[in-house]
C-alpha cells in the first residue's frame, strides 16, 4: 500500500513525519503492524533517511516504541493510560478555558463557533467514514480554545496529549464510530466561554472531559479485554486500585501473602476482595466533587450512585479532620 505526501513546501523528512504519523493516529497502520524502515520508504516512496528521522521523532513522542526483541509497533495505550491521559487534559484545559473567557478575540471566538458548527452538520450525516473528520474537528475545537487562552505554554502541551487522546480513541474505538455526543458538550463549553463565565466554562469542560474519560474506560474495556493466557491464575492477584494483572510477591502480613502492583505501587493481600468500584473511580468523585459539582451530576457522569459518593467524600473527610 502506497501512502500519499502531504502537498506541502516542507522538506521531504517533514513530511515523511507528517503522513507517518497521520497514517499511526488514524488506524491506517493497524496497532499489531510491525514496522519496518524499508518497507515505510517503498511505502512513502522516499529514500531510508527521512523514514529514520520520522521514527525518532515519532519515538520521542512515545507514538512508536521497540520492542525487546528490537520490533517497532505503535505505542498501545493501556487502561491506566487512559484514566492519567484524561487527568492531565482535565487539568490543563481547565486553565485553558479560564484563559480563553479572559482572552479571547471576537474573530477568535468566530473560528472556535465556526468548528463547531461544521461538527454539528457533519455528525447529522451520520456516516461512519466521517468518524475521522469529526475527531478533527474536535481537536481543532480544543485547540483552537487554547490558542485564545493567550498561553503559549499551553498549546504544545495539550497537542502532545490530543496526539495521544486520538491514538487512544483509534485503538479502541474501531467498533463504535459514534462520537456525535460529544457536540451538545461542546456546545455548553462555548457559550460559556462567548460569555466570558469562567466558572460556568470550568464546569463544563470538567463535565465533558470527565464524561469522555468514563466512556473511553468503558469502551475500552469491551473492546480491549484481557485474553485468558494473560491474567494470573487467581483473580485476587488483580490490582485493586488500577485493575492492573501486573504484580509481584511483597512479603507476608498477617499471615497471607502480600503483593504489590507494578504499574501504580499498591500494595494488597492475595486475599484481597476487591469493591465494585475501583479506587481511581472513587478518587475520580471526590476530584470532581471537590470541584463543585453536585452528588447527581456525578452520578450521571460516572454511573456511581450518589449515595456511595456522599459516603466516600464523608470518609475522607473524616480522615482529613482526623489527621489535623
Amino acid at each position: 500500500m502506497t501512502s500519499q505526501l502531504p502537498q506541502r513546501s516542507k522538506p521531504l523528512y517533514e513530511q515523511t513525519y507528517l503522513a507517518l504519523r497521520s497514517a499511526i493516529l488514524t488506524g491506517e497502520i493497524a496497532v499489531n503492524e510491525r514496522l519496518i524502515e524499508s518497507q515505510l520508504a517503498q511505502r512513502f516512496q522516499v529514500s531510508r533517511t527521512p523514514v529514520r528521522e520520522a521514527i525518532r521523532r515519532l519515538q520521542q513522542e512515545n507514538l512508536l516504541a521497540s520492542d525487546g526483541d528490537g520490533a517497532l509497533h505503535i505505542t498501545k495505550l493501556s487502561l491506566h493510560d487512559a484514566i492519567k491521559l484524561y487527568d492531565c487534559r482535565i487539568a490543563l484545559e481547565q486553565l485553558s478555558v479560564v484563559g480563553a473567557c479572559e482572552n479571547a478575540t471576537a474573530e477568535q471566538l468566530k473560528a472556535i463557533e465556526q468548528t463547531l458548527i461544521q461538527a454539528e452538520s457533519l455528525a447529522q450525516r451520520g456516516h461512519k467514514q466521517l468518524h475521522d473528520k469529526l475527531l478533527d474537528f474536535n481537536f481543532d475545537f480544543h485547540r483552537l480554545i487554547a490558542e485564545s487562552s493567550d498561553n503559549p505554554w499551553l498549546v504544545p502541551l495539550l497537542d502532545h496529549l490530543s496526539s495521544h487522546t486520538r491514538l487512544l480513541r483509534t485503538q479502541t474505538l474501531q467498533t463504535e464510530p459514534d462520537i456525535t455526543n460529544i457536540h451538545r458538550e461542546h456546545r455548553q463549553v462555548y457559550e460559556a466561554i462567548a460569555h466570558h463565565d469562567a466558572p460556568t466554562a470550568v464546569k463544563y469542560i470538567t463535565h465533558h472531559l470527565a464524561a469522555s474519560q468514563q466512556r473511553i474506560i468503558e469502551i475500552f474495556e469491551r473492546s480491549l479485554p484481557i485474553s485468558s493466557a494473560e491474567k494470573p491464575q487467581q483473580e485476587a492477584l488483580q490490582c485493586p486500585r488500577c485493575l492492573s494483572f501486573e504484580v509481584s510477591r511483597n512479603g507476608r502480613r498477617m499471615g497471607k501473602q502480600g503483593y504489590i502492583c507494578k504499574q501504580c505501587g499498591r500494595q494488597f493481600l492475595a486475599t484481597y476482595e476487591s469493591s465494585r468500584y475501583s479506587a481511581e473511580i472513587q478518587q475520580k468523585c471526590i476530584t470532581l466533587h471537590n470541584k463543585g459539582i453536585g452528588f447527581r451530576e456525578i452520578e450521571k457522569l460516572t454511573g456511581v450512585n450518589h449515595n456511595t459518593i456522599i459516603r466516600w467524600v464523608k470518609s475522607t473527610s473524616a480522615k482529613v479532620y482526623k489527621s489535623n
